[in-house]
C-alpha cells in the first residue's frame, strides 16, 4: 500500500484570499492521490504569515516522518508551498522522500534526473521571493516611522508599547529604576554587576521570561540613546518624540565612565579562509597563525585536544578550495541547455503571476467604476461631500495596495528566470573569477557556494549549497539528460 502525507499551507490571510485556499489545495491533493492509488494517513495544515519563524505543523509533519518509516511520499501543491527557505529543503531532502508536486505535475525523488533535481533547485531558491518581498515592505514601514521620530521596534526596559498609537509610552514604575540605573554607574563606583544586584533589590522585572536581568542587559541599557531621546535604527540616529527618562548630560557622563573598561585592545589580524574551514578528524574550527613573520598557516583549534590535524600553508589552501570552485563550473553548451530548461519550467511560474495579476487588474477595474460612479452622484447631489471625501479615500487606498500586488507578480515573472539565470552564469564563469580576484573577494565567492569545508590531512571535503550541489553531482556523473 502506498502510504502518502497531505500538506497544505498559505503563508497569509491575503494569500488565501488570493486563490490559495485550504480546501482548494485539499480538494486538489484528494483528487490525485484516489487517482494515483495513494492512501492518505495524514493531513497537516499551516496557515501563518510568512514572516514568522516556523511552522508548527510543518514541524509536526517532520516528526511524523522521522517515526513513521512507512510512510515516504508526501503531497503538495507546489514547490513553494512545501518550503520556506534553504532549511526547509535540506530538511525533506535528508529524510529520502518522494515528492509530488501536483499541480507542477512533477515527481522528485532520490532516483530523479539530476536536471531535475537542479530545477526543482532553482525553484526553492526563488520561493523565497514572497517572503522577501513582505520583508522589504514590512522594512520600508518601520523606516518610515523611524523617520517620522517613532521608535518602530519593541520598546526597551522602562518603556512599554501602547498598542492603540503604536507608539513607546514611559513605564512609570519601571523608568524610575532605569534612572536610578544611570545614576549610580555615572558615579563611577558601581560596576556592573553591583548595579545589577541593585536592581533585582529594587524589584526590576525585566520580561516575563526572564525575570531577573543580566549583567549584559544592564550594560546595553547604559549604552542606549533611547532613554535620552534619540535612537539607532538600521544604523542611523534618529532623533525620537518619545519622552526621555534621563538628560543627554546623564547618558554622556555614563558614557565617559565606560571609557576605562572599554580602551582599544587592537584588531586581531583577519585571515581569509577562517570560519570557512572545519576539521574533519574532531569537528573544531581551522584557525590561522602566521610563522616567521611572513608564512600563514591554517591548523585545528584542538578545542577538544590534540586530533593530529596537520598544518596546511594558506597557498595550498587557496589552490585547493579553486579546485571546489571548479567542480561547479559548467560549460557554454551545457549552460545554454539548462537555460532552455529552465526557461520551460518558467512558463507554469508564469501562468499564476499572469493569472493573479489579471484578477487584481479586473478588481483595480471595480474599484475605479466605483469612484466614477461616486462622483457623477456627488455632482448631481445624490450623496453628500464628506460621504464622497470618506469613500473615495477608502477606494483609492484599496486600489493603491492592489497596484502595489501587481507590481509584486510583475517583478516576480521576471525575477524567477532572471535570478535563475545569473545562478547558471556564476556557475559558468566560477573559477574564472576565482583566479582574477583579490584573495577576500575568494573568500566571498566561496561563502555563496560553500556551507561547510572539512579538512583532513590537507584534503578538502566541501559541502555546496543548493543547487550548486547538483551542479557538482552532474559534471560528476555527466548525467545532464532528462
Amino acid at each position: 500500500m502506498n502510504l502518502a502525507l497531505l500538506y497544505a499551507r498559505v503563508s497569509s490571510k491575503e494569500q488565501e484570499k488570493e486563490g490559495y485556499s485550504i480546501p482548494a489545495q485539499l480538494r486538489l491533493l484528494k483528487e490525485y492521490a484516489q487517482k494515483n492509488s495513494l492512501t492518505i494517513v495524514k493531513e497537516f495544515i499551516d496557515i501563518e504569515t510568512a514572516k514568522q519563524a516556523g511552522r508548527a505543523n510543518f514541524g509536526e509533519m517532520i516528526k511524523f516522518l522521522q517515526k513513521n518509516p512507512d510512510t515516504r511520499i508526501i503531497l503538495v501543491e507546489k514547490t513553494d508551498r512545501l518550503y520556506r527557505n534553504f532549511k526547509d529543503y535540506v530538511t525533506i531532502d535528508d529524510l529520502d522522500l518522494e515528492i509530488h508536486l501536483v499541480k507542477e505535475g512533477e515527481v522528485l525523488s532520490r532516483d530523479s534526473k539530476s536536471h531535475q533535481k537542479f530545477i526543482h533547485g532553482i525553484k526553492v531558491l526563488l520561493a523565497k521571493n514572497y517572503i522577501d518581498n513582505l520583508s522589504e515592505e514590512t522594512k520600508k514601514g518601520l523606516k518610515e516611522k523611524a523617520e517620522q521620530g517613532y521608535y518602530p521596534g519593541h520598546a526597551r526596559l522602562g518603556y512599554r508599547n501602547n498598542p492603540e498609537t503604536h507608539q513607546i509610552e514611559m513605564d512609570p514604575e519601571k523608568a524610575v529604576i532605569v534612572k536610578k540605573m544611570f545614576e549610580w554607574y555615572s558615579t563611577g563606583n558601581c560596576s556592573l554587576a553591583e548595579i545589577r544586584e541593585k536592581v533585582i533589590d529594587e524589584g526590576l522585572v525585566y520580561s516575563k521570561s526572564q525575570p531577573r536581568i543580566s549583567k549584559s542587559h544592564v550594560e546595553r541599557t547604559l549604552k542606549n540613546p533611547v532613554y535620552y531621546g534619540d535612537f539607532w535604527w538600521n544604523g542611523k540616529l534618529y532623533r525620537g518624540r518619545h519622552q526621555p527618562i534621563i538628560s543627554r548630560e546623564l547618558f554622556d557622563k555614563v558614557q565617559e565612565a565606560f571609557g576605562n573598561h572599554n580602551r582599544s585592545k587592537g584588531r586581531k589580524r583577519d585571515f581569509a579562509f577562517t570560519g570557512l574551514l572545519t576539521c574533519g578528524h574532531c569537528g573544531c574550527s581551522i584557525t590561522a597563525e602566521i610563522h616567521k613573520n611572513r608564512y600563514i598557516y591554517y591548523r585545528c583549534t584542538g578545542f577538544k585536544g590534540k586530533c593530529g590535524q596537520s598544518y596546511i600553508r594558506e597557498e595550498l589552501v587557496e589552490e585547493k578550495l579553486g579546485d571546489v570552485v571548479r567542480s561547479i563550473v559548467i560549460d557554454d553548451e551545457r549552460l545554454e541547455w539548462i537555460k532552455e530548461a529552465l526557461k520551460a519550467s518558467h512558463v507554469d511560474e508564469k501562468a499564476y503571476h499572469d493569472e493573479m495579476i489579471a484578477k487584481l487588474t479586473l478588481q483595480l477595474k471595480r474599484f475605479q467604476q466605483k469612484l466614477d460612479q461616486a462622483y457623477e452622484d456627488k455632482l448631481e447631489g445624490k450623496i453628500e461631500e464628506e460621504f464622497w471625501s470618506k469613500k473615495s479615500e477608502q477606494w483609492r487606498k484599496e486600489q493603491s495596495g492592489i497596484l502595489s500586488k501587481i507590481t509584486y507578480h510583475q517583478n516576480a515573472n521576471k525575477s524567477y528566470f532572471d535570478e535563475g539565470i545569473k545562478i547558471l552564469e556564476l556557475a559558468n564563469k566560477a573559477y574564472f573569477l576565482y583566479q582574477k580576484q583579490e584573495v577576500h573577494e575568494k573568500r566571498k565567492l566561496l561563502n555563496y557556494i560553500l556551507s561547510n569545508c572539512q579538512v583532513i590531512d590537507g584534503t578538502l571535503y566541501p559541502t555546496y549549497r543548493k543547487p550548486f550541489d547538483i551542479l557538482v553531482e552532474g559534471n560528476k556523473t555527466q548525467n545532464w539528460g532528462g
